[in-house]
């Protein structure tokens, strides 16, 4: 089956947005690991002390370490440990900003259709990340 010109369009929209996103997360996420490593920033939890959290189950990790689950890691991007998740969540992202960047060009082609699915597409992918699903879910 062939794409249509216009079906291309969006395609390569979503491809770009996806190379993009993808170069510069990891890139971000490079730099966060050498800020880590090189001490030029202090981890929240010492480096000594992992293994003995490593072994602990979610919520026991969780109350020993003094953190909360969720997005409750923004509090902590000062330290070296937490500083990489940026990375990781700008990463996680790229998939929503591509489904923008189709919701673009299937609006400004007129195919409201398509328009709508990657909208309702991009509100779960949104309702996913903030956590709004787990809550419903009783997680």
């Amino acid at each position: 089956m062939e794409l249509k010109p216009a079906d291309r369009d969006a395609d390569l929209a979503y491809a770009r947005c996806v190379a993009i996103g993808t170069a510069l997360s990891l890139g971000l996420i490079a730099l966060e690991l050498a800020a880590y490593l090189s001490g030029a920033l202090s981890p929240y939890l010492p480096l000594r002390d992992l293994p003995a959290y490593w072994r602990l189950p979610l919520k026991e990790y969780l109350a020993a370490a003094h953190v909360t689950a969720g997005w409750g890691w923004l509090s902590l991007i000062g330290k070296g440990d937490y500083l990489n998740f940026v990375g990781i969540a700008l990463l996680a992202s790229v998939s929503a900003a591509g489904c923008v960047a189709i919701l673009r060009a299937y609006w400004a082609r007129g195919d409201r259709l398509h328009a709508v699915l990657a909208l309702a597409q991009l509100a779960v992918l949104l309702a996913a990340a903030s956590g709004l699903l787990n809550s419903i879910g009783g997680g």
